[in-house]
């Protein structure tokens, strides 16, 4: 039980470490520069502890994200779930994917447009989620080690080649700041909502039959705080390495900071496992999302089995259409939304985390705290 407990651990490190989890850091990092400890503190709270307050949360609602849902009312259940897996799937993260991958490719063929490694990404995409779930288990299960493997190295070279941290102008409170608004955009508090059953599921799984619920619980807690911590490591790796080497990825796009770092370190043939690297992750992630929105989309509009091709096509032709926006283009989409629906969410994760029962405080202070965020963006 224990290596099975390793082995989930770092898979919950594969499912949350995405698209964003690979330039956010850096952006932090790059900003924060000899505050960056600060800002990688922001980080954590709002890109690790929170979404796994999430995962915790609607395990207290025996593993359903709708019966957490549910407990905000008028049609809670549905509208919510929708919203937040639209942001996850065609309208938000999987066109994000494509523009990291296409970061890493495009460093190292320039030439290459962004159009057409869009609707190469996406139709290999679209491809990969026809064929059985086994397939993208083995994509996984490949790319993790290759993965962590590529990002240790980088960043044991990166610290080791540091020399000095320039000053930043930033204060303490507004690196923190920064890092904890930046941690939003990671969007893993949502993406909790709906892999927490997947880890329980597992452990499950992975149990006797009349194992005690406490025990999967316990196997669960250690297992996410193994894989938690991976990505702690990660976060605090790849925002030291943006404070060190600002002046190298100054004016960088945020997609291209990890490859023209690993070009610098490691010099230039390094490049192309980077990009493979980044590439893959981010098919894996893209694939997974767009398969769990396509797969809400048909569930919840009631359609044929036969149909789920033609709602994957749709959904996939959606994330190409905003992959052309660009990183920084999605993310002007992104932002607003996330800081009106991030702050009560989280309140409400807390709370059912507490109370996992019907409470009209809680429902008041969902809705209380999401109309005042509104009110502020329309200011």
């Amino acid at each position: 039980m224990h290596s099975s407990i390793f082995i989930l651990g770092f898979s919950i490190f594969a499912m949350f470490f995405g698209s964003g989890n690979l330039v956010f850091p850096m952006k932090i990092g790059s900003s924060c520069l000899n505050n960056w400890e600060v800002g990688f503190f922001g980080l954590l709270i709002s890109g690790i502890l929170i979404p796994f307050a999430g995962v915790f949360a609607i395990k207290r609602y025996q593993g359903s994200y709708d019966r957490f849902f549910k407990e905000l009312g008028f049609g809670a259940n549905i509208v919510i779930p929708l919203i937040l897996l639209s942001l996850l799937g065609a309208f938000g993260v999987v066109p994000r994917c494509i523009t990291v991958a296409f970061g890493g490719f495009h460093v190292l063929e320039p030439s290459i447009p962004l159009w057409a490694f869009s609707c190469m990404f996406t139709l290999i995409c679209f491809l990969t989620g026809l064929k059985d779930a086994r397939m993208l288990d083995i994509i996984g299960k490949f790319m993790t080690p290759i993965k962590l493997g590529t990002l240790s190295l980088i960043i044991i070279v990166g610290v080791v080649s540091a020399s000095f941290l320039p000053i930043s102008t930033h204060t303490y409170e507004s690196a923190f700041k920064l890092g904890l608004v930046e941690g939003y955009q990671t969007m893993d508090l949502i993406a909790g909502f709906f892999f927490s059953s997947l880890i329980f599921k597992y452990v499950e799984q992975q149990c006797k039959t009349n194992t005690d619920s406490k025990v999967i619980f316990w196997i669960s807690a250690k297992a996410s705080f193994i894989g938690a911590s991976v990505i702690a490591l990660a976060y605090g790796g790849l925002v030291y390495l943006g404070a060190s080497y600002a002046n190298i990825i100054q004016g960088v796009p945020p997609t291209e900071m990890l490859p023209i770092l690993t070009k610098h370190l490691l010099g230039r043939y390094s490049t192309l496992i980077i990009a493979f690297a980044m590439g893959f992750s981010c098919l894996t992630t893209a694939t997974a999302l767009n398969n769990l929105y396509a797969g809400f989309l048909h569930k919840l509009f009631n359609l044929k089995k036969h149909h789920f091709s033609y709602v994957l096509a749709a959904t996939s032709i959606v994330s190409f259409a905003l992959s052309l926006l660009d990183f920084k283009g999605i993310s002007a989409i992104l932002t607003p939304i996330l800081d009106v629906i991030y702050p009560g969410l989280i309140m409400f994760t807390l709370a059912s985390l507490i109370y996992p029962y019907p409470h009209i405080l809680k429902r008041i202070a969902f809705y209380g705290i999401t109309i005042v965020m509104i009110i502020f963006k329309l200011i």
